[in-house]
């Protein structure tokens, strides 16, 4: 059997407490044809010594860079893979993930992306719950959807050449701004198969910026003609009117009894 060689690009910054596991999930894939980048940003935690462990696995640097989307623009540019897929340093590969990857490009070899489902994980790398995915196309990613599963979705590494690289003006959603440009080429279908380990943790980037991941999002309808009243921009503006009665800790309580929040 052939298998297509995939690229794991992995950005990394002080994430030490999960970047082993991080890797340990990509090699225990035991997949016969693949490469794992990880561009890390002058950590000072004890990441590096956890990158030097695995040196002959990776393929790795630890240098300044301009932030997120500059540091996946080096590891994109990198990749020799025919399929890419994107996994933050605290992220992990759930069991088998390349195999079906894999599986489908070779029975679907005029597809250009996939999207799969994304199980949630605490800290300590335990199961929350599965978030079922679904398939993207254009407008459901420009106009409809509230979150995205980033991490389970894979990609022929040749479409960069029609949507070009990740725009390092974006901090928070350059994900969405480059799927929207992949979904524009052709829809992204869905394989009801768990593709990615999302974590949740206190210092993850999504977990701080619900408020600036808004803010990107109106810009990016903005630059793509997206509905101004579109069900997704009316949640996005929401956001941004209320963070200010968000900071004050007695609505953020009331609102989180409102929800049953703990």
């Amino acid at each position: 059997m052939v298998y297509p060689k995939i690229s794991i690009i992995t950005v990394s910054y002080n994430q030490g407490q999960f970047i082993e596991d991080n890797i340990k999930s990509v090699i225990s894939q035991n997949y016969p044809n693949l490469e794992h980048i990880i561009i890390d940003a002058v950590s000072t935690d004890g990441t590096l010594d956890v990158l030097h462990k695995y040196d002959k696995h990776l393929n790795w640097v630890s240098e300044a860079d301009r932030g997120q989307s500059d540091g996946l623009n080096k590891g994109f540019k990198k990749a020799t893979g025919d399929i890419i897929g994107w996994f933050n340093s605290d992220d992990r590969l759930p069991p088998n993930a390349l195999k079906y990857v894999s599986e489908f490009f070779k029975n679907n070899p005029e597809e250009i992306a996939v999207v799969g489902d994304q199980k949630l994980i605490d800290t300590n790398g335990v199961e929350i719950k599965i978030n079922k995915s679904r398939e993207y196309t254009y407008d459901f990613l420009l106009n409809h959807a509230r979150g995205i599963t980033q991490n389970s979705m894979f990609f022929k590494r040749n479409v960069f050449d029609t949507t070009g690289y990740l725009d390092e003006g974006i901090h928070f959603a350059m994900d969405r701004d480059l799927f929207i440009r992949i979904a524009k080429i052709k829809r992204i279908p869905y394989l009801s198969k768990t593709l990615g380990e999302f974590r949740i943790q206190a210092d993850a980037k999504t977990a701080l910026g619900s408020y600036y991941f808004a803010k990107d999002m109106i810009k990016i309808r903005r630059k793509y003609k997206g509905g101004f009243l579109s069900p997704g921009n009316r949640n996005d503006i929401y956001i941004i009117i209320t963070e200010p009665l968000r900071r004050i800790k007695w609505v953020r309580r009331f609102i989180q009894k409102l929800k049953g929040v703990n």
